[in-house]
């Protein structure tokens, strides 16, 4: 079982630890551990009790009459709450909920429902996404274990998939062909899964290349599958050198192809060289994509 301090608990639940004291002594909802050396500690256990009474404090229930539940009550409310979450901070509560009891059927519950009302692309940009920087500081800060991330990591990767398979029979006849190309120095997984499922949308082909492929095997590998566009993410410093690398070696073929960098550094790559496509987000890559198919959306 896992150890958490009070420092945990608040990086976790977004409840001041002066909040967590209080509850604790005036209203007797948890009960902290301690160590041989008298150090307080929170076990799991602790950790999604306290989760779900913020959650619940969130929508307006009262401390007092919170403390007065029994754990079951607590349970089947953050449930109902959960299941009817909006489209918002209320939903990627759940989902962070969901994900620190490991619990995957309220998980994947929460996202297919959200795909039913939304759409695929507006629940992974506007409510995945997001999670995910929650996560990544909440990783960073120590406050999750990499199990928890892994869970998530792994169930959205799976719901990405999926949609890539609805798309696996439609004949993909669009000429601008694509390479996507992930450089050893990235760790873009999901949004490369998400790319290709944008193209998969609108019937464009494409190749993905590892990122162990050396820069002149993505080239050649342009130029068999007669593809019109490499894409590439830049979002790590070292990853420049790996740009101007496939830059050099796309300049020495005869056949046009163009350079697609994606991620925070391509405006630092597109000053250097005016022949590349440089995409900032998602909405410039839709809408690149957009016009490549011929599509409105």
């Amino acid at each position: 079982m896992a150890i958490y301090s009070i420092t945990d608990l608040e990086k976790l639940t977004g409840i001041k630890a002066h909040t967590i004291r209080i509850w604790e002594k005036r209203f007797n909802i948890i009960h902290p551990k301690r160590t041989t050396t008298n150090i307080r500690y929170y076990d799991d256990n602790d950790l999604k009790k306290v989760t779900s009474i913020a959650l619940l404090n969130h929508k307006g229930y009262k401390i007092s009459s919170i403390s007065m539940m029994p754990d079951n009550e607590i349970e089947d409310i953050v449930a109902h709450l959960s299941d009817v979450a909006s489209f918002n901070v209320d939903s990627i509560d759940a989902l962070t909920l969901s994900i620190i009891h490991l619990d995957q059927t309220k998980f994947i519950h929460i996202i297919d429902r959200h795909i039913k009302q939304h759409g695929f692309d507006q629940t992974f940009e506007e409510l995945l996404m997001p999670l995910l920087d929650k996560l990544h500081d909440m990783w960073l800060g120590g406050s999750i274990r990499k199990a928890h991330e892994e869970f998530a990591m792994q169930l959205i990767k799976r719901k990405i998939i999926q949609q890539i398979i609805l798309f696996e029979d439609k004949p993909k006849l669009n000429e601008n062909k694509f390479i996507l190309a992930m450089p050893g120095t990235e760790n873009q997984q999901l949004s490369r899964f998400f790319i290709e499922y944008l193209l998969c949308q609108r019937s464009i082909p494409s190749l993905y290349m590892s990122n162990d492929s050396d820069v002149k095997d993505i080239v050649e590998a342009a130029q068999t599958y007669k593809a019109k566009f490499i894409l590439c993410f830049v979002n790590e410093e070292p990853t420049l050198n790996y740009a101007k690398d496939l830059l050099h070696c796309i300049q020495k073929v005869p056949e046009n192809i163009t350079p697609v960098f994606v991620g925070f550094l391509a405006p630092e790559i597109s000053r250097c060289n005016a022949q590349i496509r440089a995409i900032y987000n998602f909405e410039d890559l839709k809408n690149f994509l957009n016009f490549l198919s011929g599509s409105n959306g």
